[in-house]
């Protein structure tokens, strides 16, 4: 008996072992399904950190890869520092000389010799030779005409020229006739078979004639007049260049009709500008023919002009006056254009000896005025940055008080980038 409850005390004991076990594996296995999303979540984060790692050394190797050739290039191609040579640079002398206050004035550059080139004579457009913007020498074809009527009309004047030429020719051989038979009956004039009639009659037979060869005569002239007139209207079908220029407009295309006066084409010659400008009549005092004052145009280099002519004609609203300058440039100027803005120094008060500097020569380097002085070294020419102390304005110059002398080249184009002891190149 005892023996049976200790047999069934220990299966009641297995029994709660055995729930209990069960109990803890569900448990386990529940919470396991619960942290699977987050260990997922936890291996994929490891293994993007891991890739971007990757590619970030990956990266990192090219870079080094490519700036490694591209310092190889650079020394190959440019030597040490991977410089690119000598700076190009345009220089000015420093003068010394009589220096003048001026005031600044506008004005415009015009051209002296700027036209519409017009038809000669009426016709349908053949060819045009040109575009906007070509350059044309004297004597080009513009534009031709096409010359199948005007060939007709010359040949019809010079036929009637010579119809004109024969008729007197004809005239002239019944003038002879007449005359011949007038002078045989003047031999006949004491005879007795002498016709006093008919000696009058041959005498209005050689006026008749005298008349009709001087009517000829003048026909054949007009007939000339009206050759010559088709033999211009057939040149004239060749529309050339009067003077040297550049093409600004057209006007026609192939296949247009003009009539005379037509306008065909534009022409403005580059190499006839002249610089006017309105200058206000209380500073006309320094300013005589043959003066040269600074001119500045918005764009490119500065440039002198002399005074060429000053118009006798005050404007009486704004008392001025037109004035001309010539222009010392280089011709054509490709900077220069027809109707540009300048500005002229027109001088305004008395003179003084100065040692002056081009303004353009004036950089500004940590809160000081400095320049580039051209200096001749063993390697070559070379950038000196040297400070200045200046003082008036003298139209496109500073007068300078210190750190230059009289001769000395400085550097007035492509400085805004020049390194001190750079090397240059004077263009």
């Amino acid at each position: 008996m005892k023996t049976w409850e200790n047999k069934s005390y220990c299966c009641f004991l297995m029994t709660k072992l055995l729930v209990a076990m069960f109990y803890i594996s569900g448990a386990f296995i529940i919470v396991t399904l619960l942290s699977m999303p987050i260990l997922l979540s936890s291996v994929k984060a490891q293994k993007l950190d891991q890739e971007a790692v990757t590619k970030r050394d990956s990266i990192k190797n090219q870079s080094n890869i490519s700036r490694n050739r591209k310092i190889k290039f650079n020394k190959g191609k440019r030597g040490k520092r991977g410089r690119r040579g000598p700076a190009k640079v345009i220089v000015d002398p420093v003068t010394e000389g009589t220096a003048v206050e001026t005031v600044q004035v506008y004005g415009r550059v015009v051209a002296q010799q700027k036209g519409i080139i017009a038809a000669r004579t009426r016709g349908a457009i053949e060819a045009v030779k040109v575009r906007v913007g070509d350059r044309v020498k004297k004597g080009d074809i513009i534009v031709k005409l096409i010359s199948s009527t005007l060939i007709a009309e010359r040949d019809l004047k010079s036929s009637e020229l010579k119809e004109f030429t024969a008729k007197i020719r004809t005239v002239g051989v019944q003038l002879a006739l007449a005359k011949q038979e007038l002078k045989r009956l003047q031999r006949l004039r004491k005879s007795s078979s002498f016709s006093l009639a008919r000696y009058q009659d041959k005498l209005r037979d050689v006026e008749r004639s005298l008349s009709a060869l001087s009517e000829a005569k003048a026909k054949r002239e007009q007939a000339k007049a009206r050759l010559r007139i088709a033999n211009i209207n057939l040149m004239n079908a060749k529309i050339l260049a009067p003077f040297d220029g550049v093409i600004i407009s057209r006007a026609v295309e192939v296949g247009d009709y003009v009539n005379l006066g037509a306008p065909v084409v534009t022409i403005l010659n580059e190499n006839s500008f002249e610089v006017e400008a309105e200058v206000p009549a209380n500073r006309l005092g320094g300013l005589k023919n043959g003066k040269v004052i600074d001119v500045k145009p918005e764009f490119g280099r500065s440039f002198k002009a002399s005074v060429r002519a000053i118009v006798p004609q005050e404007n009486a609203l704004s008392r001025t006056r037109v004035v001309r300058f010539l222009p010392d440039f280089i011709k054509p100027n490709l900077t220069i254009a027809s109707n540009q803005s300048v500005v002229l120094y027109i001088p305004s008060g008395a003179s003084k000896k100065a040692l002056t500097v081009h303004k353009d020569a004036i950089t500004q380097r940590r809160g000081k005025r400095v320049v580039f002085v051209v200096k001749e070294t063993r390697g070559g020419l070379r950038a000196e940055m040297r400070p200045v102390k200046l003082g008036e304005a003298f139209g496109l110059r500073f007068e300078v008080l210190k750190g230059l002398k009289s001769g000395e080249q400085v550097v007035i184009r492509g400085n805004e980038r020049l390194r001190p002891r750079q090397k240059i190149k004077i263009t």
